[in-house]
């Protein structure tokens, strides 16, 4: 078992760290040539988001549980009730 937070950062947490360490220092952009799902935000930005008074968290356990399931057997079995 593994824990987390989900955190809910509100736009204001979020412009006081841009505005004082500026765009470059806040977002770290991908490197040319890559097929990137978005932007990075940097360690001391999320650092600051975190540790913001307006943000708010909450701590998750998360629990993986073992599925026993075989999507190929699920198809073919569909597949032969046609």
């Amino acid at each position: 078992m593994t824990s987390g937070d989900f955190i809910n950062t509100p736009l204001g947490a979020q412009k006081r760290p841009f505005d004082k360490i500026g765009r470059r220092n806040y977002i770290k952009l991908p490197r040319p040539g890559t097929n990137p799902r978005g932007v990075e935000i940097t360690k001391e930005a999320l650092s600051s988001l975190v540790e913001d008074g307006e943000s708010q968290s909450i701590l998750i356990n998360w629990q993986r549980t073992k599925i026993d399931f075989n999507p190929y057997k699920r198809w073919v079995d569909l597949w032969e009730e046609d």
